[in-house]
């Protein structure tokens, strides 16, 4: 019963410290809220099974989180995922991706639920070692750019004394590889691209560009190979450097809006156009690979989505389907123009923009009708 004054604020006081000792009890750390301002950048974590294993273990990892330089965890998975020695034998799987504040991180920490073994038909509980399971890691998340981690798990030292788990790990930090075998692959929901080692099927790299990155294509010039990834939701171009795997720069759109397609030709030795569809604003981007700039714009049908270019003049003599005469029509024609090819989702047809071969200006566009929506177009 309250008596007077002085026990119902008592009785406040005493209810909004409760109140506040109960939101701290259940923060955890998912729930970290950083700062306004803070600069943050990507980490992403890969689990590779080993080529062959001998035991058969399987793991119920519930979460993978990692601690920052000052002691505290931020999380970078909480799905439960299910994970067999033997199944991902010779694969890689994503763990987790999550976007995190700059600055070291120390250790992480993986949270297993379970673990089993197989032996002769019968399956048995393994012991989860007391200490939870952490891994050194030691790595910096840098603003704007993704750190890759890769663990190699070999299951076959993973068990101790016949009954305890203990997880025998190494990880790897991304590191470049300079390959001529590597697949770039745009990412629209995490904000960035995987870098795929065709031979082993492995990703050796993600890269943070800008955000809902859809287009993609590369410079024809062997001397300073280009990626060049089209952002739709920072109307940008990020222009990769792939013997390092990060952004050099990012080339704001400043004639369209919401960049979808893009391509690019070789004019000269020198000189190479990148072409932009953008679908908000329904027309194309011209920009100088060289100066990386945005030069001029064309105007296309409606939702432009994608775009290809004629090919180079010198692959038309390899082909079987064309006469002499023919032949030379093309090269004729060329020498003055060439084509860029423009699919419009929404107006249903393909815009054809005839450039200047000379001063690298757009001319005439040609509108070709076609049937339902169209997406996607490749020239052959």
């Amino acid at each position: 019963m309250i008596k007077n004054q002085t026990d119902f604020r008592i009785l406040l006081l005493t209810t909004y410290y409760l109140f506040l000792t109960a939101l701290m009890g259940c923060a955890s750390v998912q729930e970290y809220v950083e700062s306004p301002g803070t600069s943050r950048g990507q980490v992403t974590v890969y689990l590779k099974g080993p080529d062959k294993t001998s035991q058969d273990i399987t793991i119920d990892l519930t979460a993978v989180n990692i601690m920052a330089e000052d002691g505290a965890y931020r999380e970078i998975m909480n799905t439960p995922v299910n994970i067999n020695s033997i199944a991902v034998s010779g694969r890689q799987i994503l763990l987790g991706e999550k976007t995190l504040p700059e600055g070291k991180y120390k250790k992480l920490e993986l949270i297993v639920k379970q673990a089993s073994i197989r032996r002769k038909d019968k399956t048995a509980t393994l012991a989860l070692p007391p200490e939870g399971i952490a891994i050194d890691v030691d790595v910096a998340i840098i603003k704007n750019q993704n750190t890759s981690l890769f663990l190699n798990w070999n299951p076959d030292s993973s068990v101790v004394e016949g009954y305890l788990f203990k997880p025998a790990f190494e990880i790897k930090k991304q590191i470049p590889e300079l390959s001529s075998f590597l697949v770039y692959v745009t990412n629209e929901g995490s904000d960035n691209v995987t870098v795929i080692n065709r031979q082993s099927g492995d990703v050796v790299a993600t890269i943070m560009v800008g955000r809902n990155p859809r287009g993609i294509a590369t410079s024809q010039g062997r001397e300073h190979p280009r990626v060049y990834v089209a952002n739709s939701g920072s109307n940008s171009i990020s222009v990769i450097d792939p013997t390092i795997n990060k952004v050099e720069v990012e080339i704001p759109i400043r004639f369209g809006r919401e960049p979808e397609g893009i391509t690019v030709t070789r004019i000269s030795p020198e000189k190479e156009i990148i072409f932009v569809t953008n679908y908000g604003s329904h027309n194309v981007s011209l920009i100088d690979a060289l100066s990386q700039q945005e030069s001029d714009k064309v105007d296309v049908g409606i939702g432009p989505v994608a775009i290809a270019v004629d090919p180079p003049v010198d692959t038309l003599f390899g082909t079987r389907f064309l006469s002499f005469d023919d032949i030379n029509t093309l090269r004729s024609y060329r020498e003055k123009f060439f084509n860029v090819y423009v699919v419009n989702k929404n107006s249903k047809d393909v815009s054809v923009v005839r450039m200047d071969a000379v001063s690298n200006r757009p001319g005439d566009v040609f509108n070709i009708k076609v049937e339902w929506s169209p997406i996607a177009l490749f020239v052959d």
